[in-house]
């Protein structure tokens, strides 16, 4: 009688592991773009919700002293925006001292931690508000706008909020795509 001999080895031959390789490979590709974006639109509720606290203090301020507050002199000019220096790649910058930003400690709204926008606040009085926004012309006006970096390529978002409007929306969208 012959014996056969019962050698049964277990395991995965290199071809089920590069199988397996792959596999893995092609999920990562399709799972880290959109891990990215999911990131990219979580940043984006610092601006959203740090405009509605700045919407609500204009309001506030307005209602004790007649009109909007302002902490820059021009929304195109990032120089008066705070934090000074534009954070970028999505790396989160600290927001400065009190005595070193007292328009904001005048209008009352500070952020709770590091922020990774510059934010500046235009108001304007009845008859000069703030130009290529179409403000009624008798009314006290306020542009508040947030500027980022998130991806780190150079091209800005910009979240704007108005006086004459209940919602913030995103007016220039290069910097997170």
């Amino acid at each position: 009688m012959l014996r056969r001999s019962s050698s049964s080895t277990s395991g995965f031959t290199l071809v089920e592991l590069m199988i397996v390789v792959v596999i893995i490979g092609v999920l990562a590709a399709v799972a880290i773009p959109s891990f990215t974006a999911y990131v990219q639109r979580s940043r984006m509720a610092e601006a959203f919700t740090f405009l509605g606290e700045i919407k609500q203090r204009q309001e506030a301020y307005r209602a004790e002293y007649g009109q909007y507050a302002s902490t820059v002199t021009d929304l195109a000019s990032y120089g008066d925006y705070v934090p000074a220096t534009l954070p970028t790649d999505g790396v989160a910058s600290t927001w400065p001292e009190n005595a070193s930003i007292p328009a904001w400690v005048q209008l009352g709204a500070i952020p709770d931690g590091a922020t990774r926008f510059q934010y500046g606040v235009l108001a304007g009085l009845p008859g000069n508000a703030p130009a290529g926004y179409n403000f009624p012309a008798n009314e006290f006006t306020f542009v508040a706008r947030a500027r980022g970096d998130l991806d780190g390529d150079g091209n800005f978002v910009l979240v704007e909020v108005l006086s004459h409007r209940s919602a913030a929306w995103v007016s220039e969208a290069s910097g997170w795509e």
